[in-house]
C-alpha cells in the first residue's frame, strides 16, 4: 500500500510505502530522498523439555538496516520505479514434540528502492535450547544481512556496522541493526539490543530451571537515538506463559525504526508465551519454553520493512 501526503503551504511531497509497490517521480521535483528500512527477523521457538530439566526460550530477532539516499530527476528518470518492501521474518513455529529444542525464526527481507538503493535485513533468532543457550539473530550491517543463531551460537552481525546476537549492546553506528536477546538456560534472557537508526533486537523467550521455575520474557529495545539498553518498547511476557508484548513505532522522524518485540513468558503447566512482533525494522521476540505434554511458545515475527520518498519543489 502506498500514501501520499502532501504538507500545506510546503514544497514537498512523500510518499511511503508498507508493502511492495512502484513509484513515478513528479516532473515538477528538483531532487528526491529516499529513506528504507530492511526488515527484521523472526525470533526462534522456545523449547519443551521434561521437568526438572533446564531450557532456554527462543532467540530474539535481529534488526534491520537504514538507508537513505538523495538523487536528482536525471538520475531517477521519469519512468515507474519498483519499490520492494521487505517482509518480517516469521517466527519459529511452536515445539509440539516432547524433548526437543525449538525451531528457528527466519531472516527478514531486503527493502529496495529499484537498483538505486537497498536496506538489508536482520537475521532469525535461534530455537531455545535443551540445557543450553539459545543465540539471538544478528544485526543487519551496510553491506550485508545479519546472520540467523544456531543452537547457542549467535547470528553474525552484517558487515559494516552490524551488532550480533547477545542483547544489550547498543549499535551507534548510523544505518545499522542490533542483534536479538540470547535465550539463556534455566533463567530470563537477554533483551534486545537498541540501535541509533536501524532496527533493535527482539527480546529473548523466558527458560525454565532444573528446579522447574518459570521465568519472564524479556523485553525488545528501542530506536532512541541514544543507544541506551533498556528494554522500554515491547514487554516480556509474564510468568506461567505470558505473551510478549508487540514493538510500537517511536514518535521519530523517518530515519529511526520501530521497537522490537518481547519474548514470551515460559511455562510449567501450560503453553509458553509466543514472543511479540517487531515494528518496522525491529526483530521479533523469541517464544518461551515449555514442559512435556504442553507446546512451547512460537517466537514473534519481524517488523516489516519501510520506504519513504520526499520529493522537493
Amino acid at each position: 500500500m502506498a500514501g501520499v501526503i502532501t504538507p500545506p503551504n510546503a514544497p514537498t511531497k512523500i510518499t511511503s510505502f508498507t508493502s511492495s509497490g512502484s513509484f513515478v517521480p513528479d516532473p515538477l521535483a528538483k531532487s528526491t530522498t529516499v529513506a528504507l528500512f530492511g526488515a527484521g527477523g523472526g525470533g526462534g521457538s522456545g523449547a519443551r523439555q521434561a521437568a526438572s530439566s533446564a531450557t532456554s526460550g527462543g532467540g530474539g530477532g535481529g534488526g534491520g538496516g537504514f538507508a537513505f539516499g538523495s538523487f536528482t530527476p536525471a538520475m531517477l528518470g521519469s519512468g515507474s520505479i519498483t519499490v520492494t518492501v521487505g517482509v518480517g521474518g516469521a517466527g519459529g513455529a511452536a515445539q509440539t514434540a516432547d524433548g526437543t529444542a525449538g525451531l528457528a525464526g527466519s531472516p527478514g527481507g531486503t527493502t529496495s528502492f529499484d537498483s538505486f538503493i537497498k536496506a538489508l535485513p536482520g537475521g532469525g533468532g535461534a530455537g531455545g535450547g535443551l540445557a543450553i543457550n539459545a543465540g539471538g539473530g544478528g544485526g543487519a550491517g551496510s553491506v550485508a544481512a545479519g546472520g540467523t543463531g544456531a543452537g547457542a551460537t549467535v547470528g553474525a552481525g552484517g558487515s559494516f556496522g552490524g551488532i550480533a546476537g547477545g542483547g544489550s549492546a547498543a549499535n551507534l553506528n548510523f544505518g545499522c541493526g542490533s542483534g536479538g536477546g540470547n535465550g539463556i538456560s534455566g533463567a530470563v534472557g537477554q533483551i534486545g539490543g537498541p540501535s541509533y537508526s536501524g532496527g533493535p533486537g527482539g527480546g529473548a523467550g523466558g527458560g525454565i530451571s532444573a528446579a522447574n521455575a518459570e521465568t519472564t520474557g524479556a523485553g525488545g529495545s528501542n530506536c532512541d537515538r541514544t543507544g541506551r539498553a533498556t528494554a522500554n518498547n515491547g514487554v516480556g511476557g509474564t510468568v506461567g506463559g505470558g505473551a510478549g508484548q508487540p514493538g510500537t513505532l517511536n514518535n521519530l522522524p523517518y530515519d529511526c525504526a520501530g521497537g522490537g518485540g518481547g519474548g514470551g513468558g515460559s511455562s510449567v503447566a501450560g503453553a509458553g508465551g509466543i514472543g511479540g512482533a517487531g515494528a518496522r525494522g525491529g526483530g521479533g521476540g523469541g517464544g518461551g519454553s515449555s514442559q512435556n505434554g504442553n507446546n512451547s511458545g512460537a517466537g514473534g515475527a519481524g517488523g516489516d520493512g519501510f520506504c519513504v520518498v520526499i520529493e522537493y519543489f
